[in-house]
């Protein structure tokens, strides 16, 4: 996904089909846009229905949203959930967005599940984006656990954000180990902290945001003795 995990990362639908979509996408995956629409319009024309999701997604990144609804429109119509779960993407900013996430919840999406979550998180309905991150943990979603831990330290349930950040952990999840260290400097834990810092550090790329925050926090914290 996914996920992203930041909203508004949108996966190009998987190639069912040899030919013209397969084609189109391999034109998308090397930027000739122009190229992949005219073959995601020949799958169309064969009733390819990931051809519309994929032409959709093409229009998005042009930013030509009124077309790329109307793709995805066509492409729910015709059953095809990511194109529901693109929707509701696309609505993002508007009311919209909710009632098609939960139209792909119910269709089985489950990174739909994961951005309701989000999405509630943002508008501060925090009973909500707790259900939904529960019910993507259930699939073993581990930035759903990383981001119920954020939660829960939002709420000041700093125990729950310790289970969540440890439970992301131990699938080797380098930005639970970054929250984590900074849940136990907040605690004045700080032998505990530096320990993820440094798992931080050793595990992830050099270039990271997270990494380089970690290197920066634990490099304050020798200076200040700790």
């Amino acid at each position: 996904m996914k996920k992203l995990i930041i909203l508004g990362i949108i996966t190009l639908a998987h190639a069912v089909q040899a030919g013209y979509l397969e084609d189109g996408n391999s034109y998308y995956k090397n930027k000739n846009y122009q190229k992949a629409e005219q073959m995601y319009l020949k799958a169309i024309q064969e009733n390819n229905i990931e051809g519309m999701t994929n032409l959709g997604q093409l229009y998005y990144k042009q930013g030509k949203y009124e077309e790329a609804e109307q793709m995805y429109l066509n492409a729910v119509q015709k059953g095809n959930t990511n194109a529901l779960y693109n929707l509701a993407i696309l609505y993002e900013d508007h009311n919209e967005a909710e009632q098609m996430y939960l139209n792909a919840v119910q269709k089985g999406n489950v990174d739909a599940i994961f951005n309701l979550g989000l999405l509630y998180f943002k508008q501060e309905k925090y009973n909500k984006a707790e259900q939904m991150f529960l019910k993507a943990i259930q699939k073993e979603d581990v930035e759903a656990m990383n981001n119920l831990g954020v939660l829960y330290r939002k709420q000041n349930k700093d125990d729950k954000a310790e289970q969540m950040f440890l439970k992301a952990i131990q699938k080797d999840y380098i930005p639970a180990m970054f929250n984590l260290g900074r849940l136990y400097i907040d605690q004045k834990k700080y032998n505990k902290a530096k320990k993820y810092l440094k798992m931080v550090i050793d595990l992830g790329n050099e270039n990271n945001l997270v990494t380089k925050e970690a290197q920066e926090v634990y490099k304050k914290m020798i200076q200040a003795g700790y």
